[in-house]
């Protein structure tokens, strides 16, 4: 697995722990990106069990970026709830990502509003296209 993908499953693991409880659709959530991706439930947990060996990779372009808020979002929202926390991480995320703090919040906010009403990643990649 290429090392941005590593960074990606790592980041992913850390939204399904932001609320202190990972609950079982969350991994379940997790494995099923990985099987979207073609990354094996073993090749996930030899990552998430050997998190040091992890570099942080950004993503670098914009959809890229937003393809990696929409998987945190898909965390997030896999128990039915978001939490303060995951909330949070999305924000770190987002800034570390390279967002402006002043885009942050909105940006964080669409994705997670979308995830929830079921907008396919393929959509809002249009709708952030358009609006660029």
């Amino acid at each position: 697995m290429e090392e941005k993908l590593k960074c990606h499953f790592l980041n992913l693991y850390h939204m399904a722990l932001a609320d202190t409880e990972v609950d079982t659709s969350e991994l379940e959530m997790l494995y099923g990106i990985g099987a979207e991706k073609g990354i094996t439930r073993s090749e996930i947990d030899s990552v998430v069990l050997r998190p040091d060996s992890v570099k942080f990779t950004a993503p670098e372009t914009v959809i890229e970026k937003i393809e990696s808020l929409y998987d945190f979002a898909r965390i997030a929202w896999a128990d039915g709830h978001i939490d303060e926390n995951e909330t949070r991480l999305m924000h770190v995320f987002s800034k570390r990502f390279g967002f402006e703090d002043e885009n942050i919040q909105t940006i964080v906010q669409f994705i997670l509003d979308e995830v929830k009403k079921g907008t396919s990643k393929e959509d809002i990649f249009k709708i952030v296209t358009e609006n660029s």
